[in-house]
Parts: structure tokens; sequence; C-alpha cells
């Protein structure tokens, strides 16, 4: 396309005299002398002519002259892009011409549209990416504004001795975690144990003592909750390991006066050694049905629990002995085979109710009748011996004490343990 210097894209065309008048381009400058080459004929001129008619004429040229070059020009673009422009199957791209005029950029798969070489690169077009999955909310810590264990006082009756001492919730927590959890498990675990013990002592405080105005609780696992002395595990033991010892009482210190509560009171923390793989429900296991000890899956297993299968076979005497004098009552005459019968189960195994010599009684009775490690158990009889196969220990309710240590090594916090193994409780400060 020819330039025209000097162009003014919208000024309108006048009526120009055949022979205007020279005027000055400045009043007071006079006119320039003629030349040899003025004279010459136009077509022997050596340099283009810059006469003020010759611009004056350029500047005025009509407006459908410039409109009819850059539709020519968008024509002659069209053509030639029209072929980048169709996709693989024959469809056209999204861009128009009147895009690509006005400066838009094509960005497609497979087909590459030249560019100016000093125009900045087009990026490909990435996909989006996928949003990042949030984190689960964590529940927020109650704030503490209970009773700190240094400030509650305990009247301990030793089983074996009957003294009784007075000490401090936290030096007697101490004294429980040494007895019931190993110094060696997950600090997590330690501190799970600490809470349940924790409230199971300030249940018993606040429903009654089972030892009246002589104590608040014993040292007896059979009835209260297990004890051990720092001297009485030394001497147990040949020695008291340092870094255990700092263990049990960070986990005692790390929840200072921490309690799990249930409609704003504490809640019977019961808690066992393991579980067949589910817990119990109390129900099963004593008279009353609690609604925050409800059976919940458990962890632990023969690969990470000490003796988690065990067995114990007794003579057919023997056999008849414990239990006619756990079932007075019961009628063991005829085949042995028979004396134990219709066991009812639970999904993890563990004897509901069973047939003892006739008569109806809970699995957790016959176990502790039998000494069984829990009442999960099967059993066969041959060559005059009877035989019991069990899993797990304990009575299965509430925490299992190798289950929490199997959560804190695959991550879980002591409160994410205990609201698992306690249904719906909250943990926070309690005051008497």
């Amino acid at each position: 396309m020819k330039e025209y210097p000097n162009q003014v894209p919208t000024q309108r065309v006048r009526n120009i005299p055949a022979n205007p008048p020279r005027r000055r381009a400045v009043a007071d400058t006079p006119p320039r002398p003629a030349t040899d080459t003025d004279t010459l004929p136009r077509a022997d001129t050596p340099r283009r002519d810059t006469s003020r008619r010759v611009r004056r004429r350029a500047r005025t040229l009509p407006r459908p002259f410039h409109t009819i070059m850059t539709a020519s020009a968008g024509l002659v673009v069209a053509l030639f892009l029209m072929p980048f422009l169709l996709t693989g199957d024959g469809r056209t791209n999204a861009v128009t011409v009147s895009d690509l005029l006005n400066g838009a950029e094509v960005v497609r798969t497979g087909v590459e549209i030249p560019r100016d070489p000093e125009a900045e690169p087009v990026t490909e077009a990435q996909p989006e990416a996928a949003p990042e999955a949030q984190p689960e909310p964590q529940p927020v810590p109650e704030a503490f504004a209970g009773q700190p264990d240094e400030d509650c006082m305990l009247k301990v009756l030793d089983k074996k001795s009957g003294e009784v001492s007075v000490m401090s919730m936290q030096e007697y927590l101490v004294c429980v975690l040494r007895g019931e959890m190993p110094g060696y498990f997950q600090l997590e675990a330690l501190k799970a144990q600490a809470v349940a013990a924790r409230t199971y002592t300030r249940y018993m405080l606040h429903s009654g003592s089972k030892h009246g105005d002589k104590a608040d609780i014993c040292t007896s696992p059979a009835c209260c909750q297990a004890y051990l002395s720092a001297a009485a595990a030394k001497k147990k033991w040949g020695y008291l390991p340092e870094d255990e010892e700092q263990k049990l009482r960070s986990a005692v210190e790390d929840t200072n006066g921490e309690t799990m509560l249930y409609d704003g009171e504490p809640i019977l923390a019961v808690f066992h050694a393991s579980s067949a793989g589910l817990t119990r429900t109390s129900g099963d296991v004593w008279s009353g049905d609690k609604p925050y000890l409800q059976p919940v899956t458990s962890p632990e297993n023969a690969d990470n629990t000490p003796n988690y299968y065990s067995s114990v076979t007794f003579t057919i005497n023997e056999y008849r002995d414990k239990l006619q004098s756990a079932f007075p009552k019961a009628n063991l005459s005829g085949d042995p085979y028979d004396w134990l019968s219709g066991a009812e189960r639970d999904s993890a195994g563990s004897i509901i109710t069973a047939y003892v010599g006739g008569i109806k009684t809970q699995g957790s009775r016959i176990r502790s009748a039998l000494g069984l490690r829990s009442a999960c158990f099967t059993w066969e009889m041959a060559d005059g011996k009877v035989s019991f196969y069990v899993t797990g220990y304990g009575h299965g309710v509430g925490l299992s004490q190798y289950g929490a240590n199997q959560m804190a090594r695959d991550g879980a916090d002591y409160r994410e343990i205990l609201t698992h193994y306690y249904t719906g409780v909250q943990i926070g400060g309690y005051n008497p």
C-alpha cells in the first residue's frame, strides 16, 4: 500500500481552484528563488516532488480510497490465515478474523500460527489445576476451666496393707499409669490413659466411693485401678527407667485436669488391655448400658500385641469344679460337652450370653469363672480334657490400651484416641 505523508484521515475534500494563489508558509519569509530543476518536465524530475500542492493533494485524498485499501488488506490477511483457523475436524476456532486484526492471540493444539519473531511468545494454555483438598478441620480444644490436679486431694486405700494415704490427683495418676500402661508406650497413648484414669477417679468421687468415708479409691485393679508406687516398681523390676518415668509425668502434666464429660458429668471411663478387634457395649458385660460405651473398631492384632492369642486346658474334674463354684445351681450331669452351650456372640466373636448347666448367664461371668483372658473364646474337648482358645485380654469395654498405642503410632493424638473409644464425649475441665 502507498503511504501518504502527513495524511489526515478525516479531512473533508474541498474544491481546489485550477491555479490557486501561492501563499507563503510564513508571512515574513520571502519566496524561494526559482531554479533550473523547477522548469524540468515532471518525468525528468530526479526526486519526488515535495511542492506544497502535492502535499496538499495527499492530505485531501478522498476517504473512500482508504476504506477500499483497508478492506483489501483485511481480505488478504483472512485468506492467508483461514487454513490455520480450521481445526482438524473442519470446524473454525472461536477466534475470528476481526479478532486477529485487533491483536487477539490464537492458541490451539497441533497447529501453530506464524508470529512476529519480535513479539512475545504465546504460552500454551494449561488446564486449570484441581483445587487442593482442604484438610479436615480439627476439633478446637475446649478452654480448661476445671480443677487442677494439684488442687484435688485423694484418700487412697492400699488394699494389701489396709493403710490410707493422702495425695494429690497428680501424684496418684503417675502411680496409676505406672501400674496400668508400660512407660515405653507412645506418649499420646499415655496421655489418653492419663485422661481416662483421671475421669474414672472423678466418676468415683462424683457417684460415691466404694469404700465409704474411709477412702476415695483403692490400689486394686479388680476393684478400682492398678497402682504402682516408684518404690514398688523398682523392687518389682529391679530398676526404674528415668526416660520412661519422665514420659509418665509428662502425660499427666500435659493433660492437667482434663476430664471426659457426657452431659456435663464425668463418665465411667473403663479400659482394658486389648480387644478382639471390636470393643464391647457395657450392657453386654455388666447390667447397665452407657451411651458412651458402645462397640467401636480397635486396631490391635497379633503383630502389635503380645499374647494376643492364648489358650488354657482343664481336666474334666477341674472344669466341673470351676463351673460349679461360680454357678451352684447349674446341672453339670451328663456329657461334659453339653455343660456349656447356646453361646450368643457379637460381631467380634465375644460371647454375650451362654448357658451353663441350663442356666443362662453373661459371657463375662463364664470368663471370670474359668480365669480366661477375655470373653472372646472357643472350646473343644479331647482325650478327657477341655481346651479354651482366647483372643484379647480384658472385659473389652471402653479404651483398649494396645489399640490406643497403635492409633498413636499411626499419628492420632490423645484426644482423637479418646473420642474414638468413648462415643459422644467432650474433653474439658471439671469442677466438683
